[in-house]
């Protein structure tokens, strides 16, 4: 049986100067990794933007049949299922995770650099501050909206614990993923249990059960009221971390809750180093050690800087209610969550209120596309006890729309600082796009131009190995970077291009071209450095060189063409 939400209030509105809310996530990554005598070389030191700009590039030289791309290949516009689109990305990852990760960051190391992703991207020119007024709560958020005003797959993410709608870690890295690397419009909203959100909206809130619900009722005002219902062609929901508790709980209610003409608000949800079942998790997180320490002190930091705001328990909020010790800090969380239920007329108990956000305390079974992404070594959210309980659950392992997809590295939802902001993305990108039909074909429609534009004959010593765009503010000319690799400069290279260090082995060349020669693949002159950095990222992704047999990569062809995918722009 299907329902219909109901909104009382739909109302967007634009903000132009909102005070910058604290980035708990970059702050506990950090402080972990300070404690931990985890240091990086030079970017901690000078400051979060010395970090270099992403490329959206892999992080290393990726043999041909490693490169994302052929992932890509495989599964877009291919008319498979869900399940056949989980069975092929497990296959990739296994097949080259491995060599994706290679030259990657794990563990701390790649938390710490996870939090300097180097994106200020509320200086792109179509990325804004807004704020949603649906059923009396105000919801923070990030919207970025392609310059082309068609309609097209619309993106709703839900960041994770203590995340606002601001130049958090996680929104830095996923909105380069899912704006600059994607074709998407997306929307990213602040997580319930933000310093934004709870300021706004005076009230504690959080998990999934109500995140879930108001992420749904977000879904359907921007399809059925918003004044941008007219460039969304489908709604897909993601979620991170504790976010991705409402959004496996917002799975489930997607089934449930229908649009007003009794279609389902959303195509797909992905849920993103999730929280399954809240209470197993907060036990593991805050008994972890000293992570669990950290955490504690950063949760009972929170709740002190918030407080001023919260008008329903504000006598649970003073400075001896709130636990000093952190495994008592679980036991808080449920008395907190439960107390505010109460006060907006929801009965509730502590123990109620884990089971209310347990994904497991759903009966039914999804049935709309869910993807679980988690890593292996998560030391935040626990992978065992959340996504691999997914995995093997005797009604999921055969399903036909939830699949999970668990990866060696990426602790804590840093896959790009593991594996590469481009096998990220395309893992994102793609499963978007299998579940949107009504994009799909004109979107892997590919276009091609030759290159024109000069290249010297090579030996059958030399190969090609990757290309790189690098678009620079108010400059008409773009450069292409082309990194050869030479087997025969030394007898070190004869080891071959993935395992060759030795710099003799590897040279760049570089071309300058006209932007203007590069239109039809939608060049344009950036105006601002960041701008530059998106479209650099954008091209890094959707263009690739190639001869008639295949990628450019691997070969020693001085003659190719250039093919790229559509809607980037």
């Amino acid at each position: 049986m299907t329902s219909k939400i109901s909104i009382a209030v739909g109302v967007l509105l634009s903000i132009s100067l909102v005070a910058k809310a604290e980035d708990v996530e970059s702050e506990f990554y950090r402080e972990l990794a300070a404690r931990s005598g985890v240091k990086m070389e030079q970017p901690a030191a000078r400051g979060i933007f010395s970090s270099p700009p992403s490329d959206g590039l892999s992080l290393g030289d990726i043999s041909p049949g490693c490169d994302p791309r052929r992932f890509e290949d495989s599964v877009i516009g291919k008319k498979i299922s869900n399940k056949q689109y989980y069975s092929l990305a497990k296959k990739y990852f296994e097949k080259c995770g491995a060599e994706l990760s290679a030259h990657g960051s794990k563990g701390l190391m790649g938390l710490l650099k996870f939090s300097y992703v180097n994106y200020p991207f509320l200086q792109n020119p179509l990325i804004k501050k807004v704020q949603l007024k649906i059923d009396g709560a105000i919801i923070p958020g990030i919207l970025a909206l392609k310059a082309d005003p068609r309609p097209r797959p619309f993106v709703i993410v839900r960041c994770g614990v203590f995340c606002s709608a601001d130049e958090g870690t996680s929104m830095k890295s996923f909105m380069m993923h899912l704006f600059d690397q994607s074709p998407f419009n997306v929307l990213l909203i602040a997580n319930q249990t933000g310093e934004d959100y709870v300021t706004t909206n005076g009230k504690v809130s959080m998990g999934g059960w109500t995140e879930g619900y108001e992420t749904l009722a977000v879904g359907k005002w921007l399809i059925e009221k918003s004044e941008y219902r007219d460039r969304i062609s489908s709604l897909h929901m993601m979620g991170i971390s504790l976010g991705g508790n409402g959004a496996v709980i917002g799975a489930a209610f997607n089934d449930k809750y229908y649009l007003d003409n009794g279609r389902k608000v959303f195509n797909s949800v992905t849920a993103i180093c999730p929280v399954v079942t809240l209470r197993p998790t907060l036990d593991y997180l805050y008994g972890n050690g000293l992570v669990g320490v950290v955490f504690s002190e950063m949760t009972r930091k929170h709740f002190k800087n918030t407080r001023y705001a919260v008008k329903d328990v504000p006598e649970l909020l003073t400075d001896d209610k709130i636990p000093w010790a952190a495994r008592s800090m679980p036991a808080f969380i449920g008395t907190l969550g439960s107390a505010a239920l109460n006060k907006r007329g929801v009965a509730s108990t502590p123990d109620s209120f884990f089971k209310s956000n347990n994904f497991w305390n759903l009966k039914e079974e999804v049935k709309t596309p869910l993807m679980l992404w988690a890593s292996k070594d998560d030391i935040v959210v626990n992978e065992k006890i959340n996504t691999a309980v997914v995995a093997s659950n005797s009604v999921y392992e055969k399903s036909d729309y939830v699949g999970a997809i668990s990866v060696p590295y990426g602790t804590h939802c840093a896959f790009s600082t593991a594996y590469g902001d481009q096998a990220s993305a395309a893992l994102l990108r793609s499963f978007v796009l299998n579940n949107s039909p009504e994009f799909i074909d004109s979107y892997d429609t590919k276009q091609s131009q030759t290159w024109t534009f000069g290249f010297d004959k090579m030996s059958s010593s030399v190969q090609h190995l990757n290309q790189k765009w690098t678009f620079v503010a108010n400059q008409k000319l773009v450069k292409v970077d082309f990194k050869l690799f030479l087997s025969k400069a030394d007898n070190s290279c004869a080891v071959g291009p993935q395992k060759a260090t030795s710099a003799v082995c590897f040279q760049t060349k570089t071309r300058w071209v006209s932007i203007s020669a590069l239109k039809d693949l939608g060049a344009r002159v950036p105006k601002t450095d960041i701008e530059a950095q998106a479209l650099s990222r954008e091209f890094n992704t959707k263009v690739e060189f190639r001869v008639k047999t295949g990628p450019l990569n691997g070969t020693n062809k001085s003659d190719f063409f250039m093919t790229w995918r559509n809607h980037f722009e």
